[in-house]
Formats: structure tokens, sequence, C-alpha cells
């Protein structure tokens, strides 16, 4: 059970004693559990100033000093009533610890926080506490002492008491009351509101029992002793159940307004109010009087030339303040205005109290729209009800967070439209109370890389797919081919079959035109690279182009006539331009312009960073544009998938963009598309350039004629189908070929042949190896064995995942009887094409 609760418990017990004592009539018990109770409101008070800090703690111990010196006088006065059955008029220390326990009590209405800069404002306080004392002093000696030393009448004495007693409970309350009223500070309205509650009730209750025991001569020991223990009861359960705010504070200066109005009122009114009381009481005790006077005029006056200095001090330590603040404030406007995201403040209502220009920027609203506006006016319109839902939240227990964490959060333009932002708060503490710093950081361009991010992660998983695929697929197509082939030649050209065979074959080349496609979207293609002037491609197929697109289709030409040179395949380049033209007349049934231009572009780092792909650099740009029904924003990040059209049934493969797209990805460069429904398509392709002249066009080698072969060769294929194959090809070509299917078994098996080995035909692709790694164990024991490599993947494919550095012999999948026969005897008769 925590200290607090037990406090309250005894004192509840307490309470109940005192019933108990009363209904026997036992003067001393009641009077001792009064003392009882005051000890425990004391304990109560010193309780609460441990839960509390700073300013609460130093309250507290001053209410819990009030309690504890009204304690010491209660238990005088009970042992001179109780013990030595004395007469009143020797009851005066206990009777100057009544009247002075409420001087604590005063030193708490001057209490401020101990961080002050100067040390004025501490002396100030401590000659507040000796006018309190003075004050405390002056008002018993005149009142209650001095008159008791002088011929009197009981009666007068006893209204004199009652009326010092009440107006000083009727004076101390107000002020509390005042204190609590006057503050805008929740700590503080906490602290003498509740202590205001006690001492109103306690003075009506103080007040109504001193009248009974003067005017009614009500004895110890009756009813009337519950008006002294119920407020007291009630002050532990006011002290024990109090608690901080959770909102932390700044504690209230001594400068502050009420702290100020208390002091000014101090050290004029009690100078005054001691030389009222000294007034009548100079016939009596001149001296008394006089040196009650001259201390609290000195003080006053002490307390005036220290609140001259201070007021100077504050003046000057203001102004400074003040150019601090003008500096800071200008300061603050600068890095606000300069701030990259747009910063909004909130006041605990919810108005915007201040924004930046990246705010009207960003949102379309001029700053004097904004100011006074609800901060929802920048949130859509389906978010606005949860928004203040969190903003509500948000000030019952502020802190600086991100908002909305793992939600979709949206801004509001001015013109309606939406964009997602990310918001970070902080907490500004400022003199209208707590105030909400909202960055607000616009995430379009964010989102943006994030799906073109997520599309080039997708494009090269879907190409690294197509390129398993194409080289599976070229195993089977291989031994189609060379069947087909093979079954064509050797049936008779007017039978049925061969037709039939023919139709294999032809369908087996449209098969293997497919997987080209397939190679060239995921990079796996055989480039022939040469430095070439992109104008010169597109002025070679102007004249074709025009032919296949149509005479209502009108082409416009802009060649920047400086162009710098690109290396390139010009024959891919050239399938590029055909399929995005043939792609632009479907999209123009009707008519249209297609539009091919060319110029020299710098692409920059924030190029760069907006467009994931691409590279920093000076570039070459071909823009293909048309004029026909264009694309919506979903279809357009999916074209270059392989296999998606937006054409009907029969009318493309859904290839020829994935061919665009792998073709310039290969070649190094960047493609991206713009397009709107209705207003029209265009490509953008940015190729690196070079410094280099252009080459002519390459030779080609005249094919040789078909010879028959003797030599031994080594083949390596995992495939059972195309070893076959290749074994009985080659055999019916008059080599002797050795085969395996095991890479592991290739070294014993050329240690085991007694013979010549002349060629090593492998495969790239082998299970738990590669043929480069075959090729090199061969090598180690047949150094001057000639190799030829064959997959369904490409050269270049090869170079990047396998690491050649030379030139090597290279057979692409699927091939024919007459491909494999020349390649081989290519090979076998060039110098070179040894292991790479």
């Amino acid at each position: 059970m925590p200290t607090s609760r037990k406090i309250f418990v005894l004192a509840a017990v307490a309470l109940g004693c005192h019933f108990a004592a009363l209904a026997v009539h036992s003067t001393v018990a009641s009077n001792i559990i009064e003392f009882v109770l005051t000890v425990l409101v004391a304990a109560a008070c010193f309780e609460a100033a441990g839960r509390g800090a700073g300013y609460a703690r130093r309250f507290w111990r001053l209410i819990g000093a009030a309690f504890a010196i009204y304690a010491v006088g209660q238990a005088m006065a009970t042992y001179y009533d109780s013990v030595l059955h004395a007469s009143f008029e020797v009851w005066w220390p206990s009777d100057v610890l009544f009247l002075f326990h409420v001087a604590p009590m005063a030193i708490v209405l001057f209490l401020g926080d101990d961080s002050a800069n100067s040390r004025v404002f501490r002396w100030e306080r401590w000659l507040d506490f000796l006018q309190v004392g003075i004050v405390a002093l002056s008002a018993y000696f005149f009142f209650l002492y001095l008159p008791l030393l002088l011929p009197h009448s009981r009666a007068s004495i006893d209204a004199l008491y009652w009326h010092v007693n009440t107006w000083r409970g009727a004076l101390i309350a107000v002020a509390f009351l005042l204190r609590a009223t006057l503050t805008n500070t929740r700590l503080v309205k906490s602290l003498f509101g509740r202590v205001a509650i006690f001492l109103v009730i306690f003075a009506i209750c103080e007040s109504v029992y001193l009248y009974a025991e003067i005017w009614w001569h009500v004895p110890f020991g009756t009813w009337y002793e519950l008006l002294w223990t119920i407020p007291r009861t009630l002050m532990i359960w006011l002290a024990a159940s109090w608690a901080a705010p959770k909102v932390q504070e700044p504690a209230p200066k001594e400068s502050s307004t009420e702290s100020l109005l208390l002091a000014q009122f101090a050290h004029i009114a009690f100078p005054l109010l001691v030389l009222a009381m000294a007034a009548s009481a100079i016939g009596q005790q001149l001296k008394l009087a006089v040196v009650a006077v001259l201390a609290s005029f000195g003080c006053s006056s002490v307390r005036l030339l220290l609140s001259q200095r201070a007021q100077s001090e504050l003046l000057s330590r203001q102004k400074q303040s003040a150019e601090s603040l003008r500096g800071a404030e200008a300061k603050f406007r600068g890095l606000l205005e300069s701030a990259p995201d747009p910063m909004v403040v909130v006041n605990q209502e919810g108005s915007i109290v201040l924004v930046n220009a990246q705010t009207e920027k960003s949102f379309g609203h001029p700053r004097e729209e904004l100011l006074g506006e609800f901060i929802e006016i920048l949130v859509p319109e389906r978010f606005r009800a949860r928004h203040k839902g969190h903003r509500g939240g948000f000030f019952e227990e502020p802190r600086a967070r991100s908002m909305g964490e793992g939600l979709e959060l949206y801004g509001l333009h001015r013109d309606g439209s939406e964009f997602p932002v990310e918001i970070s708060l902080s907490l500004l503490e400022t003199e209208d109370g707590l105030w909400v710093s909202a960055a607000i950081r616009d995430l379009t361009e964010r989102r943006k890389l994030e799906n073109q991010f997520r599309q080039a992660q997708k494009m090269e998983s879907i190409g690294t797919m197509a390129g398993g695929i194409a080289h599976d697929f070229n195993n089977l197509l291989t031994v189609i081919l060379s069947y087909s082939s093979s079954l064509s030649d050797e049936l008779p050209k007017n039978s049925r079959n061969h037709r039939a065979a023919e139709q294999i074959h032809a369908a087996a080349e449209r098969g293997a035109g497919l997987t080209n496609q397939l190679l060239a979207f995921s990079r796996k293609q055989v480039f022939q690279l040469r430095v070439l002037n992109q104008n010169d491609i597109v002025r070679n197929l102007l004249k074709m182009l025009q032919r296949i697109i149509g005479e209502h289709i009108e082409i416009k030409m802009m060649l920047a006539p400086d162009l710098v040179m690109v290396r390139a395949d010009a024959g891919q380049l050239e399938q590029v331009l055909m399929n995005l033209s043939v792609n632009a007349r479907d999209a123009m049934p009707k008519g249209g312009r297609l539009t091919l231009e060319t110029q020299n572009i710098e692409l920059d780092e924030d190029f760069v960073r907006l467009h994931v792909g691409s590279s920093a650099g000076p570039h070459t740009l071909l823009t293909v544009a048309d004029t026909g029904m264009g694309m919506d924003a979903e279809t357009v990040p999916r074209i270059f998938e392989p296999f998606f059209t937006t054409k009907g049934p029969g009318h493309g493969t859904g290839l020829g963009l994935a061919m665009v797209y792998g073709v310039v990805k290969q070649s190094g460069g960047y493609i991206s598309v713009h397009s709107a429904v209705g207003k029209g398509t265009a490509f953008k392709i940015y190729l690196p350039q070079i410094t280099e002249t252009a080459e002519g066009p390459l030779s080609k080698k005249p094919q040789q004629v078909h010879k028959q072969g003797s030599e031994t060769v080594l083949l390596v294929e995992d495939d059972a189908a195309v070893r076959e194959l290749v074994r009985s090809l080659l055999s019916a070509q008059g080599y002797n070929v050795l085969e395996t299917r095991d890479p592991q078994d290739v070294v014993a098996l050329c240690e085991r042949h007694l013979g010549r080995i002349d060629l090593l035909l492998t495969d790239m692709v082998l299970p738990g190896t590669s043929g480069r790694e075959v090729a090199k164990q061969v090598g180690s024991v047949r150094p001057d064995v000639k190799v030829l490599f064959m997959s369904g993947y490409t050269d270049d494919a090869l170079i990047r995942s396998h690491g050649f550095n030379e030139a090597f012999a290279f057979l692409q999948k699927p091939f024919c009887s007459v491909a494999l026969a020349e390649k081989v005897r290519e090979v076998l008769d060039e110098e070179g094409f040894r292991q790479p």
C-alpha cells in the first residue's frame, strides 16, 4: 500500500476515534486526536513533496512546515490545559505558534523558481518572509499579549481574539484563491487550488468554533471539536491524492504576473498594516510599537531599493532578451523558410499558426489563406475524422514522433489532388501553450522511385527466368531442327512426309525466333558492336518505314546535325526502330504523325536519381513519338513485360517491346516511355556517347564448303537427346566421338583414351560446374586440345557470368546439322580457339 494511502487510512481511523472520544466527553482524548491529525496532515504534505519535484516539492514542504508548527503549538496548549491546568494568560508561547503557523503558508505565495538569474530576487523574497514574521508577531503582541498586561475584560479579549483569527484565516484563504485563479499554469492551479479548498473550509469552521466557544460558552470536548478534525482529514486526503500533471511545465518565475502582484502588495501593504496595528498600541508600549514600525518600514525601504535594482536588471535583461529573441526569430524564420519540406505549426486547438514557403508551394494555398484554419484543410476529406481523433489523442500524451506509423498518409492540394506524405511531429513550448511543429515530406518522388525499382527488379527476374527458359527450350529446338532437317533431306520431295518434315522445321524455326526475342529481353543476345551514328540508322530505314506504316501517317524527322557517336549493334537498333514504328502505326489507325528525333543530351545526377537504371554523363537521345490513342497509367508500367500486349488475340506475341527493352539495356542505355490516353506516346532511348569515329559495315564471311572430318571430338553434354543428336551428326561426318554426360568423368576419359583428342565440344551450363571449368580440366591433361562451346545462352552472357576475357569459339543453340558441321570444321581448321 502506498505511504499516502496509509496516512489517509490512519487519519480515517483517528477521525473515528475522535467520534468515540466526543461520545464519552473525553477532553484529553479529543485534544490528543486533534494533535495526531495535525501531525498526519504535516506527514501527508511532506509525503506529497517526495512525489513532486522542483516547485511542487518546495510548496508541499512549506505547507507541511506550517502544520508542523501548528502541531507543536497544539501540543503545548494541551500540556498547559490538561497537565498544568494553567490560566489563559500563560499560554502565549502556544498562541504565538498558532498565529505564526500561517507564515510558511504566506511564504508559499511568494515562492518562485530557484533558477532565477539575479540574486536580487532571492533577497527580495527573504525580506518578504521577514515582513510576514513582523506582521504575525506584531498582530499577536499588539492585539493579544499586550492587552493581557493591561486592565481588561475577558469579553473584550475574547472578541479581539476572534476577530484576529477570523481575519487571519480569511486573508490567507483569499490569497490562495487569488493565486489559484490568476495563474495559467496547471501545476500551480493544482497546488494552490487544493490548499485553498482546505483554507476556506477551515477558516469558516475555525470562526464558527471560536464564536461558539467565546459567546455561547461551549466547553472543550463537545461535538464542535469536529470543526477542527474534519477539515484536517480533508486536507490529508487532498495532499495524499495529489499527483503532478503529466505534461511538464516550467515552474513559475518570480517575475510572473501573480508573483509580481503579490510582491508589490507585500512591500507596500505590510508596513502600513504594522503602522495601523502600532497606532493602537503606542500608548501602552511605545518602544515596541516604534521598533515594529521601524523594522517593517526598513524592510520595505530595502526591498524598494532592491526592487528598483531588480527592475533595472530586468529591463536590461529584457532588452537583451528582446534583441536575442529578434535575432533568434530571424534565424528561425530563415531556417523555416529554407527548409526543403513543408513546415506547419499548430496550436492545441488544431489551428495553423505558422507555415513556410514550401507549404505554399506543395499545397497550393497562399500563406494568408492557411493561417488560422484548422490543420484538416490539408487533409483529404475521407481522412479528416480520423485525423481529428489522432490530433486529440496526441495532445493528451504529447511526444515527438513520426505520425501515422504503418499508415498511408496523404496531403490535399488546393486543386483537390492528393499526394502521399510522411509527417514528423515535434513539440514547441510557448507562452500560449503547447504547439506542435509538423514536418511534412512529399513522398511522390520516393514512391515513383520505389515503383521504378520494383519494376526494374521484376524485369530483371523475368529476364533471368526468360533466359533459363530459352536455354532449355533451345535444347529441344536443336533436336527438332536437326532431325526435321535430316528427314526433309532424306525423304522424297514429292512425298507427303517430306512436306510434314518441312512444316516441323518451319515451326521449330519460329520457336527459335521466339527464344531469340526472349534472349533479347533477358540481354543474352549475340551483339556485333561497332561505332555508329544513329542518324544513319534513321535515314537508311526511312523508305522502308514509310512503306510499312502507310501513307496515312506522316513521318517527321528532327535529326541533330552534330549527333555524337554511340557503340551499338546496327541490326538490333534497326529492329528497335522498326518495332516502335509498327506499334505507333497500330496506335494511329485513322492516321497521324510519327516523329523521329535525335539530339545530344547530358544526364545529371538528378535525372539518375529519379530514373532507376540510368547513368550520368553525355548521351544521345532517340525519340520515337506518335499522336495515337496513348495508354493509361496502369498499362505503361507493364508494356516491356514479355507476352504483355494491348492488342487482341492473333495480333502479336507481346515480345516486341520486350525485345526493345533488352536491346537498349544490353547496349548500356536507358529507355523511358511517356503516354496519356488520347495524347499519344513517346519512347525515349538514351545511349552513352563515345568519342571514336564511325566504323564501316561488317563484312560477312563467305560460306564454307561442307567438308568431312576424321579427327577425335570429346563431347560433354548433359541433355541426352542433344548428346545423341550431336554424336550421330558428327559420326556421320566421319569424326571419332568420345561422349560423356558427367563432367566429373572428363579427366578420366582423357587419360584412358590413348589416341589424340583434337576438339572439346562442351555445353556451357552443366550440372554442378560450367563448360569453362571442364575446358580447364581437359587442358591440364591435353594442352593442345581446341575448344568449342555451345549453349542456349549467348556468348555475351557467358562472358558476364563466367569471366571470359579472350575470344572463344561458340555455337548458339538451336542449330541444325549443317551449322554444327561448319562450326566444328571452322574451329579445327583455324589457329587459336584453345581453352580460354
